[in-house]
């Protein structure tokens, strides 16, 4: 569905993303990881053929993202991080005005908006910041279209309405659309993606599915032994030993756990505990070396 290979923006002194790389296929949900400044929303407008990339390629539905943008729009929904709208328009007038140019029937937003609490009697202009990104919300699950392309999209939502986004996205895998979202939230992300792509100061760091990337970083491991070990118990590969009390134990083990488990079975094991990181540990694993992830001149 979306292929990106090399991909190179530069804004002079201001950092842009340098050699991006990733795909994602048809019918998944695609998480885009990074906090504000790392380069999420500059990706998209690549991908959307809104600015041209310095080097690289982008591709959506085989079609050059900056050549071919007309073409590409036509299958495809958006929804910016930062939505604006016309004039005095009432939120039931521009969903009707977009629905007519995407070949909707009239009404075709209104089962949407009742389910999201929309108003959609007043002026778009003198809706709070939560509800005009219900109308973008509305606005891009209406439709038919194979691809959605979010950015942030829940920026602004209470925790209710974060959870009906949730139901939605379900929904849309269920149709075999294919999502593709940027998000700092990562909670969403791991409820919501099948994989995800973390960005870090204008670099792809990995690209796992949400189960898989816990599992690559350190799990906790407590033990409670018969008796105290022997020195050099525990001398694994990627085992480190935190903490010795007696029969207690304490390791941290980066990776497979399956080394260790051997070990163990040549044990007396009378109690164990083992955790897992989420996905936010995971995240600020891979910026606590770098600190912020910038200076924020990269969307």
């Amino acid at each position: 569905m979306i292929e990106v290979a090399g991909l190179t923006k530069s804004y002079g002194k201001r950092r842009g993303i340098v050699d991006v790389d990733f795909a994602v296929r048809e019918g998944e949900v695609f998480g885009f990881l990074g906090p504000n400044g790392a380069g999420k929303t500059t990706t998209i407008r690549l991908l959307l053929g809104f600015i041209r990339p310095d080097a690289g390629r982008a591709a959506v539905f085989g079609l050059d993202a900056w050549a071919e943008a007309p073409r590409l729009h036509r299958r495809l929904a958006y929804l910016p991080g930062d939505p604006r709208y016309w004039g005095e328009l009432t939120a039931e007038r521009h969903l009707d005005f977009v629905g007519d140019l995407r070949g909707l029937p009239k009404g075709a937003w209104r089962p949407l908006a009742e389910r999201l609490a929309l108003d959609v009697a007043v002026p778009i202009k003198k809706l709070s910041h939560g509800n005009r990104q219900k109308v973008g919300l509305v606005q891009v699950f209406m439709g038919n279209e194979p691809l959605l392309v979010m950015d942030e999209p829940t920026t602004g939502l209470d925790p209710l309405m974060q959870r009906e986004f949730l139901a939605l996205i379900a929904e849309t895998r269920v149709a075999g659309r294919t999502v593709f979202l940027s998000s700092h939230n990562l909670s969403e992300a791991e409820r919501a993606c099948d994989r995800v792509a973390i960005i870090r100061e204008g670099r792809i760091v990995a690209v796992e599915s949400v189960d898989a990337l816990p599992r690559r970083h350190v799990h906790t491991v407590e033990l409670v032994l018969a008796g105290p070990p022997a020195d050099g118990t525990f001398a694994l590969p990627e085992v480190e030993v935190v903490a010795v009390d007696g029969a207690e134990v304490r390791l941290l083990v980066r990776g497979d756990l399956d080394p260790l488990l051997g070990r163990l079975a040549t044990l007396r094991v009378r109690q164990m505990s083992v955790s897992t990181p989420d996905l936010e540990d995971v995240f600020l694993a891979y910026y606590e070396p770098a600190g912020n992830a910038g200076d924020g001149s990269a969307r």
